[in-house]
């Protein structure tokens, strides 16, 4: 087993008829900055408590207690040295005479004021930097997890320094503005100007105040708590079954919780030593585990269904430290108190939704933790899936938890045009070798609940963006948007508060998920069934094949939605020379396989418009099937949205078909092309005949072709490439079964569908123009093949406008 590095907060509280013991099992820095600083807001460690605190280290020694001891006497005992910053102000108040002084005794309190602070911060700092030194001479592991009590405690002085910074960024603008505009005025107005400095120096005078005393109760506050803290502290080895059974054996009729902030690895093995040690008849209880559960859908089965076997569901508490947050609760509190805005929710009156976790920061520091889950797994299958749930989830049924489960069980599996994924640019340095880990996404689901039916759903998350965007956004058709913001905390409709009066975001959430714990209220905690629904819909979307992109640092990714495709970037003229080359004697594409499909796009469109500026006749576009066709109609629907494409005078042909109509080509251009483009005709759109029983009659397709199109030829043909060299379903085990002019019905050796619908290569080779769309990098050894010279049935596409697009990782 992995050894543990934990620090163990035991707490006694009163709790009904017996007593409740909550043991907090977790890293000492990472527990500090979560816990003791709450203790600050939510005075946690009052004196009214019966606290006890141990530790638990992989290097159990008494130098681990000296060091403890050691940082917490160096937390500030003394308040800060602002003395006599007040008396310093009012003088320079009482000294201003004019309105130029005014700027410049400003400038002076400000920097004063600055200073002041500094000292302060670097007290701090100093005190850090004299630990820091002796800790050079201490074991590697307790260096380590103590070093994130000093960011800790550094963090204190930065915090204490931006509250005085804050005060006076909000007030000199203001200041100044007053100042400027009185400026420009006569000097007829000086009294009413000297009126108004008075009061802005009022105001002034009682922000530097206010700040001031705020930073001075904050530090005793922390000295306090250290106090408190430190008396309370000592060490104990709890990693083997003997420690456990040691630490419960005089456990009696009391209620236990364990609150696991530890590695997930370790997750089974600690609930089996507890369970085994103090699960006893009288003693009762509950565990509480953060985030994440499980790396993929397998492991998180394994996972609940071993905590299960250990301790029961019933004690088995998941925390998700976004559902603690205080704006987050507030939302199925609105939507059930506001009918006005439940009523809304729903296909009727709804365009979009879309959940956003944007960051700022980048991996750096800590890219060999994030390389093994990405984004995905950090941020999507979790906090965000559980915003989706709360905002779209019925509240108004009896089991609020049913029902998010109702709606993940809901969710569509994306396709891959409907996912994009992208990694930013320094994250490979930061990692230190090549990684393949995207680090932005953007994902669109569909619901199968009749409330949310056709209506897109985007969640995105990403690091090394521009800034922080992390919200809620729901779009609706009229115009107006349901918004919930996490910074600054808001949750409005068109620009209106819905947040009850007297509303503060400041309540920590760790401290909202334990005291939910110890109510054992897991109404707004994710529950087992509801994770399980979420990895299996990410798991999917994470085993897709993704075209991964670049952007730069700490710019946003541009995104953009298209029917029921996402998009990312757009633009109006892709084709660049540079990216023009030969292939197998004839023009070759090759770029990043999502520009391809907008290079195809691009070029089906620039077609279609000069045939019609030529001529008023009819375009024909044939299309062959299978996935790689889907990123091309993406960009089509594009392409429609920002264009004039007069699709009413184009027609779409199927030039291969499954006949199977479990797996039949026609689902996707349905659902993909033609119901994303309002302006193109059904009619102009022409499916080859399958039915239940397989494949219809080609010689009818071959009528209708001849008919609609009497020069019967192609203005435009889309192909792709399978490993064996075929395209459509031109195979080399091909058999015919019958055949028309331009189309075959035959039979391939393949386990899916091997009765197909295809164009014969004399219409492909009769056609105005060809493109073969080459991506995936299966496709390697077929493309050297080629270009060696073998032949398979691809190289009898003989056309002289034949354009080949290569996804450049395959050349």
């Amino acid at each position: 087993m992995k050894l543990i590095h934990s620090l163990i907060f035991l707490v006694s509280i009163s709790w009904v008829h017996s007593t409740t013991k909550f043991v907090l099992l977790g890293s000492l820095g990472d527990l500090a900055k979560k816990y003791l600083w709450a203790a600050l807001e939510e005075n946690l460690w009052n004196t009214d408590l019966d606290v006890k605190i141990y530790g638990a280290s992989r290097h159990f020694t008494s130098e681990g207690q000296i060091l403890l001891n050691e940082i917490l006497e160096k937390l500030p005992k003394r308040s800060l040295p602002l003395d006599g910053l007040e008396e310093k102000l009012s003088r320079a108040f009482k000294k201003l005479s004019d309105g130029d002084k005014i700027i410049a005794d400003s400038k002076d309190m400000a920097n004063v004021l600055f200073q002041k602070l500094n000292v302060a911060g670097e007290n701090i700092q100093d005190g850090v930097s004299g630990l820091l030194k002796k800790l050079n001479q201490s074991p590697q592991e307790i260096k380590e997890d103590v070093s994130q009590l000093f960011e800790f405690v550094s963090g204190v002085g930065k915090k204490v320094l931006g509250s005085g910074q804050k005060a006076l960024q909000r007030f000199l603008p203001e200041f100044k503005a007053v100042v400027d505009d009185f400026a420009k005025k006569s000097p007829k107005s000086s009294d009413e100007l000297m009126k108004t400095i008075k009061v802005l120096l009022q105001h002034s005078q009682s922000r530097f105040s206010e700040s001031k005393d705020a930073a001075v109760a904050l530090l005793e506050s922390l000295v306090k708590t250290g106090s408190s803290f430190q008396s309370r502290v000592s060490y104990l080895q709890l990693k083997t079954d003997t420690n456990y059974a040691e630490f419960c054996k005089d456990l009696t009729d009391e209620q236990m919780i364990f609150y696991l902030s530890i590695p997930p690895s370790a997750y089974i093995s600690v609930t089996e030593m507890i369970s085994r040690h103090c699960q006893k008849n009288s003693v009762k209880i509950r565990i509480a585990y953060e985030k994440p559960f499980g790396y993929g859908l397998e492991s998180a089965e394994t996972l609940f269904s071993s905590l299960h076997h250990f301790v029961g569901n019933e004690n088995i508490f998941l925390i998700d430290h976004y559902l603690g947050k205080s704006i987050t609760q507030q939302i199925p509190l609105i939507r059930k108190s506001n009918k006005e805005i439940e009523s809304l929710l729903n296909k009727e009156n709804v365009h979009s939704i879309y959940v956003r976790l944007l960051e700022e920061v980048d991996c750096e520091g800590r890219a060999g933790y994030y390389d093994k889950s990405g984004v995905f797994r950090d941020m999507l299958q979790n906090h965000a899936t559980e915003l989706l749930a709360l905002i779209t989830a019925d509240v108004d049924g009896p089991d609020f938890t049913a029902a998010k489960l109702k709606l993940l069980q809901s969710l569509s599996k994306p396709n891959q045009h409907q996912v994009v994924a992208a990694q930013y640019h320094s994250y490979q340095e930061h990692v230190g070798s090549r990684s393949s880990t995207p680090t932005f996404a953007a994902v669109m689901f569909l619901s199968g609940l009749s409330r949310w039916e056709n209506v897109p759903i985007i969640m995105m998350s990403g690091k090394s963006q521009k800034s922080d965007q992390k919200d809620v956004e729901v779009n609706f058709k009229s115009g107006g948007r349901l918004h919930v913001n996490f910074k600054p905390p808001e949750i409005n409709y068109n620009g209106r508060s819905l947040l009850p009066e007297g509303f503060t975001s400041d309540k920590n959430p760790y401290i909202t998920s334990l005291k939910n714990v110890i109510k054992g209220d897991k109404t707004l905690l994710p529950d087992m069934n509801t994770v399980l629904a979420s990895w299996t819909v990410w798991d999917h979307v994470i085993n897709l094949p993704k075209n991964l992109l670049l952007h730069p640092d700490h710019r946003n990714m541009a995104v953009s939605r298209h029917g029921k495709f996402l998009i990312a970037g757009y633009t109006e003229n892709p084709m660049e020379q540079e990216h023009v080359k030969f292939f197998n004697k004839a023009f070759m594409v090759s770029d990043h396989e999502e520009h391809l499909y907008e290079h195809v796009a691009h070029d089906v469109v620039r077609v279609i418009k000069e045939k019609l500026e030529d001529s008023d006749k009819d375009v024909h576009i044939a299309v062959s099937g299978g996935g790689t066709i889907l990123g091309v109609y993406k960009y089509l629907v594009a392409h429609s949205a920002k264009n004039s494409v007069p699709w009413e005078k184009v027609h779409i042909w199927q030039v291969d078909e499954r006949c199977d109509i479990k797996h039949a080509n026609a689902r996707d251009l349905k659902k993909f092309l033609l119901e994303d483009i309002p302006n193109i005709s059904e009619s102009n759109v022409h499916f080859m005949p399958i039915s239940e029983t397989g494949c219809g009659d080609i010689t009818k397709y071959q009528e209708k072709f001849t008919s609609v199109n009497p020069e019967r030829k192609f203005n435009y043909v889309i192909l792709g490439l399978g490993n064996d060299g075929h395209t459509a379903s031109l195979f080399p085990t091909s058999k015919l079964i019958s055949e028309t002019e331009d189309f075959k019905h035959v039979e391939v050796d393949t386990s899916i569908s091997p009765q197909r619908l295809t164009i014969n290569f004399d219409l492909i080779n009769r056609s105005d123009w060809v493109s073969i769309l080459v991506t995936g990098s299966g496709k390697r050894d077929i493309i050297r093949d080629i270009r060696e010279g073998k032949k398979f049935p691809v190289s009898n596409v003989v056309n002289d406008q034949l354009t080949w697009f290569i996804d450049e990782i395959l050349l």
